[in-house]
């Protein structure tokens, strides 16, 4: 196939990467990585302790069995095989440094070196990230260090973990990436990690999508993607009605889709023409039984609006969404076949690219598309 698929939201660091350096966790990483130990374990505390029933005990050990890999490579290898040869995709790291859990087991640039690394070996079809918390000390200078030696290719922020995206650090960051075309991926939902000590409402108050506004006010050529389309939970709010379309309790799907389709004043130029968003993780999350459509389908529906269709992108937050019943595969399956060639193309090929700098203009035209729906 000559348009391959962007998955433009993975993961693939390893418990190492994100648990603190203590004795017991190091421990418990090597415990969790044979199979019989890791069963049981799960067995004792989920289904007897915690009471989980036995798909959720189950679907618990297949995401903690991602993360007990011993290394990146096996990680993305798992993902990359639900996928065709040519499928690129983009990895996203985490600095847990700031989460308030402790130093982790191996230091954060450990990831950007691995990833680095694996980009190599499997000629850039993985697109590596690198993860800014704005607390690190030198961040900025080391973020600029770390695009050069490393060459990422874009950068990953966290808010739930306690900042604001317009934080002044930050703020010079994205000066660099507009400079030198490194598009921003953002959390953006409600769910998620957030710092200890945080609130559910603190940390909503962080990543809230309009606190974007004066970030892209201030550097117009910067792409950012607001990942999760703001969350499955917040769809839920919106499906549900009697929700208001303006103000605090506005859901962040109606923030982030006004935002998309907002024009300067006086003119017929968008306000916000490099903001997308992506549907990583929603789209895996189960519905209520008795709802007649599924998530993919309510996609479907919104993207017939052309302000939404060409800018969202496809991505699924692998391997987060192990804890979830279906699979990586019958998730882009389902939305290849329910959205149809010409809609699943354009989110997961055209749109993405446009994200990434690699379109320098918008040339997801119907012919394009007719090409896509010949092969």
């Amino acid at each position: 196939m000559d348009t391959p698929i962007y998955n433009c939201h993975i993961h693939t660091f390893t418990a190492e990467n994100v648990l603190p350096n203590n004795f017991f966790m190091r421990g418990l990483v090597k415990v969790m990585r044979v199979e019989w130990i890791r069963k049981f374990l799960l067995f004792f505390f989920g289904r007897l302790i915690l009471h989980m029933n036995k798909d959720t005990a189950r679907l618990t050990g297949r995401f903690f069995a991602r993360g007990a890999f011993e290394n990146q490579q096996k990680i993305f290898e798992y993902v990359q095989k639900q996928y065709p040869d040519n499928t690129r995709f983009i990895a996203l790291p985490l600095d847990f440094e700031y989460m308030g859990i402790g130093t982790p087991i191996l230091p954060y640039e450990s990831q950007l070196k691995e990833l680095a690394k694996l980009r190599d070996t499997y000629n850039d079809i993985l697109i590596p990230f690198c993860a800014v918390d704005p607390r690190r000390p030198n961040v900025v200078k080391e973020f600029k260090r770390w695009h050069k030696e490393y060459k990422i290719r874009g950068l990953k922020i966290y808010p739930n973990l306690g900042f604001y995206p317009d934080n002044p650090i930050l703020m010079e960051v994205y000066e660099y990436c507009e400079k030198n075309h490194l598009p921003v991926m953002a959390h953006c939902s409600p769910g998620g990690i957030r710092k200890i000590g945080l609130s559910v409402e603190e940390a909503r108050d962080f990543a809230n999508p309009a606190n974007y506004k004066k970030v892209l006010e201030q550097f117009p050529s910067l792409h950012v993607c607001l990942a999760h389309f703001g969350g499955s939970e917040e769809w839920e709010r919106h499906l549900a009605g009697g929700t208001p379309r303006t103000g605090k309790d506005a859901t962040w799907l109606t923030i982030i889709m006004d935002m998309l389709r907002e024009k300067k004043e006086n003119s017929n130029t968008k306000k916000y023409p490099n903001l997308y968003t992506d549907v990583s993780y929603t789209l895996f999350t189960e519905m209520p039984a008795y709802r007649p459509f599924n998530y993919i389908n309510f996609l479907n529906v919104l993207l017939e609006d052309p302000a939404i269709r060409e800018h969202v992108i496809f991505g699924t937050d692998y391997y987060m969404v192990e804890r979830e019943k279906v699979s990586e595969m019958e998730v882009s399956i389902g939305m290849r076949a329910h959205l149809g060639q010409n809609l699943y193309f354009q989110i997961a090929h055209y749109n993405t690219r446009r994200y990434l700098y690699e379109l320098d203009e918008y040339t997801a035209s119907h012919s394009n598309m007719d090409k896509v729906q010949q092969q």
